[in-house]
């Protein structure tokens, strides 16, 4: 797996994730050096050359087994209504982030590699939720939506699309997967469940005036059939209701 640091490497070994961690000049260095399952999963803004080293880790692939890229939902060209994976993509031009998304995945797709565009990633000391408990007042519409995935329901869904069959047994190629909850949830109810759960203080105050659109609707239905997928935590609601427990909970939580 190619990520931006070394910051989660005991936490993804511990879950068995990889059993030998190496850094990019080490695996870079090993001659002829591919591995059946290759996966990139880091933002744009954290490399000066994104699609560079989305194609060094492409060259990493053997063939067999599986390549994937998890992007975003961002590239669907749609700012309000219901988006799905057949959604229609921006036009190269549209915007420098996107631009670096949709070559990206060409990179990948071109090779017979996979490709996952995430909606927004949440647990329970990560996602907007935290964000806007630190800053309080948030500069937007409470009523807009906000599509989310927990990481795990993400993790979860790139091992399926790394590891499913297609019909004829052989590994995916060439796929394009949406990964969201199929719940989106408006700014205000995402913050009142935080709060209700009881395991978060604070307080939020959403200052943006009414819109006349509550923003992009995020389903998956193909994907969960495609893949054989369900997310273990079904909307953020949910988990929030059941305590916010999850594996990134060990840390004391606060404001």
């Amino acid at each position: 797996e190619v990520e931006r640091s070394d910051l989660n490497h005991g936490d993804l070994k511990s879950l068995g994730c990889f059993d030998e961690v190496r850094t990019r000049d080490e695996a870079g260095g090993e001659p002829g050096g591919a591995y059946p399952y290759v996966v990139f999963s880091a933002p744009p803004s954290g490399s000066e050359n994104y699609e560079a080293e989305v194609e060094r880790a492409a060259e990493k692939w053997d063939g067999t087994g599986s390549l994937l890229f998890t992007g975003s939902a961002a590239v669907y060209d749609l700012d309000e209504g219901n988006c799905t994976e057949t959604t229609k993509v921006k036009a190269i031009g549209d915007s420098e982030r996107t631009d670096k998304l949709l070559s990206c995945e060409n990179v990948v797709l071109k090779r017979g590699g996979n490709v996952v565009r995430l909606v927004g990633l949440y647990h329970s000391r990560r996602g907007a939720h935290m964000y806007f408990l630190k800053i309080h007042t948030v500069p937007r519409w409470g009523q807009a939506c906000i599509n989310l995935i927990h990481y795990e329901d993400a993790a979860s869904l790139c091992y399926n699309a790394m590891t499913m069959a297609g019909s004829g047994g052989e590994p995916l190629r060439g796929r394009v997967f949406l990964g969201c909850d199929n719940n989106p949830i408006s700014f205000q109810k995402m913050m009142d469940a935080t709060l209700l759960s009881g395991e978060y203080t604070g307080h939020v105050t959403f200052t943006g005036e009414a819109q006349g659109s509550v923003g992009k609707l995020t389903t998956n239905d193909q994907t969960r059939e495609d893949l054989g997928w369900e997310p273990t935590f079904e909307s953020f609601e949910a988990f929030m209701k059941a305590g916010a427990k999850d594996t990134f909970c060990s840390t004391e939580q606060g404001e």
